[in-house]
């Protein structure tokens, strides 16, 4: 490709004067990006703070390739692949890239045909449907893998695993790539005997087949097959799984096909050579001769300065963990930078420190600034101009949990006193010393890792002495952990704000507090609502929420009824009885209404389609409940009933908003579209809290962003696993508070997780438009609340996070001065030398 053609498309991008669909400081970097490729630089670290917009710069640059006749790979983690196509529909309206490429099964799959299949006619005819809606899902490709100008690579992709199951060398279809291709550039054929594989792989070997015959003759095509044979030299046949995937992982390479452009999103991830992304960025990516590598995260170093090497090396093309000699000089410069912030922050600042650090604010400036661009929220104006006449538009406040908080039982303190004491008590069980952290960070009163299921304590005639004493007063029932006061604290903050119709993101790390939390938020929820005779979307108490739902009915104030669950079930049913029957008279209305029109207008016919009921239907059907919903959403007062021709109108215009030019006349098309945009929607039938964790399937997490992020939509809270949520995912446009339910060890993770509400266009943004209009009170600011029950190793945690974070944000943020207070005192020799500090901070923006 012509990289000369890709800088012209670039900086014109650059030269806009709109903020469509570039802003100013992204026009910068696409600038930048253009002078580098034209100096023949061909690796960049975008590396701007959380929610600045790197992922526009990113397509911004995959759009100069594709228009100079190239081709690109996004090595990405898989559930960020539907915003990925939207960015991607910005610059390209009719752009079809995939969704992420995620296995090896999938690989094979993209070389399918509908007359692989055998057997009967019917088992040919869903062989055909299935491949034919994954087309349409646009999860695999309609002409090879190779043909695809842009390509989404899974993170994950190369952890594929070659187990040699069978009871022969072949060890199953999984095994058929690699004796093939060798077979074919050696001039020799692979004979197919049937009976070496089980009927439902017949499809697969035969995809697999027609994989090896395209990259076998795109080996040959390059000139490479010497060197791919003398790779493949020796018995493969008896391979361990690891030794497999060694030699495979090139070869799906060349299936995938060349690429000019790699861009690596989450580029800190996975760090080790051997890890998945370390090889997709080695063997799998099939670079061309000039290839440029785009590395984008926020947080390319987490705990150790080091990690900057370990960054800028995976964007430089050094994934075989060799010490890369310009890399390795990076290290002493920028630990030596490390080192001095860490001086500055307790020392007392003087002449001899201050030119400490502009020595060393120089080489590690001078270290980075070949690979590094970055932007950060000093250089947004909205944010500066807040920043300057109000101070932090974020606020960090601790929720303290002691024994002086309500909630805080003598129960509760007692277990709290026992678990520090088993944790200090000589003993040679492991789990036993981990009771102060299971009891703190609410886990229950078993002893679970991050993952679960629950490691549980010993029994009580394997204890004795001391440790039975405090084992008995550490023990609690499973259904106390409703009753756990960081629990209630955190149930108590939530709720302050969502009385004020704000939402609220929650992190944490471990499943059963989270869970415990949800289910708690959610019944509460509930009881208020049957106390104030207003709508609950359920008929009954489902099984696993009832111990919640009792300890709810515990408060004075939710009280509704003495008579249990049973009599909770029975007001649900009535009430959810009476409101389904008002719904459908509603609906019966309007379908009169509609009738009216229908005759006169096509779409008021469809609209009547989806409203239709059957009589004897008492539940109301799915689709009429998330139509009302995505329709309410246009409304300019939900208080007022529903009319006819506002109903069709509001249609109309959603009908519009997901139809184009050319498929207007397609009634198929649009309907199918609709179908697709009304998953997001829940008919209102979900919870006032969610939870997702790396259970809930990428479908369900979809949803649950989308209804998140609608400010008139449940869920109103939603528990983020910190592993699931912390990365990629938009949930910014109707919630501006965050709660760490579980503090991390990791700076870098926390600033991910506030990363998902502090983005462009956030609902903080929104908020402060409306009070600069109005200017009454104190401006909105986005607010951070950590859940600490003091006293506790779980304090400890979060005291050496603190001090991880201010590190962090010294070599990313600028933030290299402790605070000074806004009324100390200060001599003008000190100011003198703390504006040279501040002076001399290393800056990475694109316009320095």
């Amino acid at each position: 490709m012509d990289w000369m053609k890709a800088a012209d498309y670039l900086e014109q991008l650059a030269s806009q004067q709109t903020d469509e669909p570039l802003d100013a400081g992204q026009r910068a970097s696409v600038a930048q990006l253009a002078a580098r490729i034209r100096s023949g630089q061909r690796a960049a670290l975008l590396a701007d703070e959380v929610g600045m917009g790197k992922t526009r710069i990113a397509v911004a640059l995959i759009s100069a390739v594709r228009n100079a006749g190239g081709r690109a790979a996004i090595v990405l983690p898989a559930g960020l692949g539907v915003q990925w196509q939207k960015e991607l529909r910005l610059f390209h309206p009719d752009d079809q890239t995939l969704l992420p490429l995620r296995s090896y099964d999938g690989f094979i799959a993209g070389f399918l045909t509908e007359e692989d299949a055998e057997g009967s006619q019917k088992r040919k005819i869903i062989h055909a449907d299935w491949l034919k809606d994954r087309r349409q899902q646009r999860e695999l490709p309609k002409n090879g893998w190779a043909d695809e100008e842009v390509l989404m690579i899974s993170h994950t992709f190369a952890a594929m695993r070659f187990p040699n199951t069978g009871n022969g060398p072949a060890g199953g279809w999984r095994r058929e790539l690699l004796p093939n291709v060798v077979r074919l550039l050696a001039g020799q054929r692979r004979n197919f005997m049937r009976d070496s594989f089980h009927r439902g792989e017949i499809s697969q070997v035969h995809a697999t087949r027609r994989a090896a015959r395209m990259i076998a003759d795109t080996i040959i095509e390059h000139g490479l097959c010497r060197s791919v044979l003398d790779d493949l030299s020796g018995d493969h046949r008896w391979l361990a799984a690891d030794e497999y995937k060694g030699k495979i992982l090139p070869l799906i390479g060349y299936g995938l096909g060349q690429f000019d452009l790699i861009v690596v999103d989450e580029a800190h991830k996975a760090r080790g050579e051997d890890s998945s992304l370390s090889r997709i960025l080695g063997p799998v990516s099939w670079e061309a001769d000039d290839p440029f590598r785009l590395g984008m995260t926020a947080t390319p170093v987490e705990l150790d300065s080091g990690q900057w090497k370990d960054t800028l090396g995976r964007i430089s093309g050094r994934d075989d963990g060799e010490d890369i000699t310009p890399l390795a000089e990076l290290t002493e410069w920028i630990s030596g930078y490390v080192d001095i912030v860490k001086r500055i922050r307790v020392e007392e600042l003087d002449e001899p420190l201050t030119d400490s650090f502009e020595t060393a604010a120089i080489r590690f400036q001078k270290a980075l600034r070949p690979y590094v661009l970055r932007r950060d929220k000093r250089h947004d104006p909205e944010i500066s101009a807040f920043q300057e006449a109000h101070g932090d538009y974020r606020v960090v406040e601790d929720l303290k949990v002691s024994p002086t908080t309500k909630g805080f039982t003598r129960d509760w303190l007692r277990r709290f006193c026992a678990a520090e004491a088993l944790s200090i008590l000589p003993q040679e069980d492991h789990r036993v010393k981990r009771a102060r952290l299971s009891v703190a960070q609410g886990y229950g009163f078993g002893l679970a890792p991050e993952s679960e299921p629950v490691e549980q304590l010993p029994q009580d005639d394997e204890l004795e002495g001391p440790q039975s004493f405090w084992f008995d007063a550490f023990r609690g029932q499973p259904a106390d952990i409703y009753t756990h006061p960081a629990i209630l604290a955190a149930v108590r903050l939530i709720e302050s704000y969502a009385e004020r119709d704000e939402k609220v993101l929650v992190f944490g790390r471990f499943i059963t507090p989270m869970n415990a939390l949800t289910r708690l938020l959610d019944a509460r929820e509930m009881l208020r609502r049957l106390r104030d005779g207003r709508h609950w979307p359920a008929s009954k108490v489902r099984d696993e929420s009832e111990p919640a739902v009792l300890a709810a009915m515990n408060d004075p104030d939710l009280c509704v009824t003495t008579g249990g669950i049973t009599s909770i079930n029975q007001m649900l049913t009535e009430r959810y009885r009476k409101w389904s029957s008002a719904r459908r008279t509603e609906l019966a209305r309007l379908h009169r209404e509609l009738e009216a029109l229908a005759p006169q207008d096509d779409t008021a016919a469809l609209l009547l389609g989806y409203l239709r009921q059957d009589d004897d239907d008492e539940e109301l059907q799915g689709d009429i409940g998330a139509l009302l919903e995505a329709l309410d959403d246009r409304r300019e007062s939900a208080d007022v009933p529903w009319s006819g021709d506002e109903m069709l109108a509001l249609f109309k215009g959603l009908l519009d908003d997901l139809s184009t030019d050319e498929e207007q006349e397609h009634d198929s098309v649009l309907q199918s579209r609709l179908a697709s945009y009304l998953q997001d929607f829940s008919g209102r039938e979900g919870n006032f809290a969610r939870m997702m964790s790396g259970a809930t399937p990428p479908q369900t997490r979809r949803l649950l962003q989308s209804a998140f992020n609608r400010a008139s939509s449940w869920p109103m809270v939603l528990l983020a696993q910190s592993r699931v949520g912390r990365e990629g995912l938009n949930l910014h446009e109707a919630c501006r508070t965050v709660v760490i339910l579980h503090a991390e060890w990791n700076p870098g993770i926390v600033e991910q997780q506030i990363g998902r509400v502090d983005r462009k266009g956030s609902r903080w943004l929104q908020d402060l438009e409306n009070w600069y209009g109005h200017a009454e009170g104190d401006p909105p600011r986005i607010r951070i609340h950590p859940v600490v029950v003091s006293g506790t190793y779980d304090d400890h945690n979060w005291q050496v996070l603190k001090e991880r974070w201010m590190e962090l944000r010294a070599q990313l943020h600028g933030e290299v001065l402790p605070h000074q207070g806004t009324h100390a005192a200060i001599s003008p020799e000190l100011e003198a030398l703390r504006n040279r500090i501040i002076v001399s901070t290393p800056n990475f923006a694109p316009w320095e």
